[in-house]
């Protein structure tokens, strides 16, 4: 693949996470230009698009068969635009809402076919690179733009949604680099021969569990540190924008740290993930809040291309698009679940205070990679020489 075409085609990532998340630092804003709407719907503004994703998610593979993947990213892109500015003109907050809908349907079209063309033209470690790239392009590329949309924030929320108007380069990128990359051609013999594993199945739930951890950070970081007294409405765009930052270098060393750590590094970074929320639950500053959400961005930015890479490992090359889109439909729906995921654990300890949910949080990440060392000892020890013996 040439170099142009490895640039539009990474140019892309940005639309996954970022898409949902560049609405964050308009929450507060949101709140307060729309005061009698539930607060529950005013956090859907980031994660609603995650649900609206699923349709176009699992068509994606009949799709891939039926026409050519560049023509399908750039359908999805025209959406991406009409659903990420569209809010800014809309008076109504159902409107909005119908708006990061279509946002969302764009990102079921994107997301799961570029996945798809890293999996099928890179392989072993070079696959395990763009995986890694990808996520930091991802998180340093969130970073710069909630930055800008933190500030932005404070002049308006409206001026928050035109920041979508960026995707107008991805889409020139595409139109003028990619390759068409015609439908995918399977026979149906082969088709029902493959069959998903049973790990992928761990992996995809396990892909969902972190990134309904990290979601807590946009959905809630807006309205906990003005809760709290902590920033202003422009401090939760570069505090959020931490949390990428620690994505972008996760993601970045993804292979070093996979070859140095192997099995002990899900288990080291589930701690560091619980690390960071501990100290997120205590914090009072907003230095303290910037170190706490970087943990948080680092380890998922480990876990993210983590997911991918055994995605691609363990299923067969022949389905790895309906892997891919089943991984993106986990993913998407515990974001979409990560407020409801705090309403329910406030209300399992008669708590309305974010902190004790983010102590949760860190409780639950804490047992998590005890409970996944223990697997693993106990794994290792049914395979080992001397068990097979006996």
């Amino acid at each position: 693949m040439k170099a142009s075409a490895r640039i539009a085609l990474l140019s892309l990532v940005v639309t996954t996470t970022f898409g949902t998340m560049m609405a964050a630092p308009a929450l507060k804003p949101l709140a307060v230009a729309f005061p009698n709407t539930d607060a529950l719907l005013v956090q859907w503004v980031v994660t609603i698009s995650s649900l609206f994703i699923l349709p176009t998610l699992f068509l994606s593979g009949t799709l891939a068969k039926r026409f050519n993947r560049k023509s399908i990213l750039i359908t999805g892109l025209v959406l991406y635009l009409i659903g990420g500015v569209g809010p800014a003109f809309m008076q109504s907050f159902d409107l909005i809402l119908v708006c990061r809908a279509i946002l969302g349907l764009s990102i079921g079209l994107i997301s799961p076919t570029f996945n798809s063309l890293i999996a099928e033209n890179f392989q072993g470690e070079a696959r395990s690179r763009m995986n890694g790239i990808q996520t930091s392009i991802n998180g340093i590329g969130g970073a710069i733009f909630l930055s800008i949309g933190g500030f932005i924030a404070s002049l308006g929320w409206r001026d928050v949604f035109m920041t979508y108007f960026y995707v107008v380069v991805l889409l020139i990128l595409v139109i003028a680099f990619l390759p068409k990359f015609p439908p995918l051609q399977t026979s149906q013999s082969t088709k029902s021969s493959a069959k998903l594993p049973k790990f992928f199945i761990a992996v995809a739930i396990a892909g969902g569990f972190h990134t309904m951890m990290f979601a807590l950070i946009p959905t809630n970081l807006s309205l906990f540190i003005a809760n709290n007294g902590i920033g202003s409405v422009s401090s939760a765009g570069y505090l959020i924008a931490f949390s990428l930052v620690g994505v972008f270098i996760g993601g970045l060393f993804i292979t070093r740290v996979t070859k140095a750590f192997k099995k002990m590094l899900v288990p080291l970074v589930l701690i560091l993930m619980g690390g960071g929320f501990l100290l997120l639950s205590s914090a009072h500053a907003e230095w303290t809040v910037a170190l706490a959400v970087f943990m948080i961005g680092l380890a998922e930015g480990v876990l993210f291309p983590l997911s991918f890479i055994k995605t691609s490992e363990v299923v067969p090359t022949i389905i790895v698009t309906t892997g891919i889109s089943l991984l993106l439909a986990c993913v998407y729906i515990c974001q979409f679940l990560s407020p409801l995921f705090v309403t329910g654990v406030e209300a399992l300890l008669r708590s309305d205070s974010t902190r004790d949910v983010f102590t949760a949080v860190a409780v639950g990440l804490a047992a998590v990679a005890v409970g996944f060392l223990l697997f693993s000892r106990n794994t290792m020890r049914a395979t080992s020489p001397s068990a097979t013996k006996i």
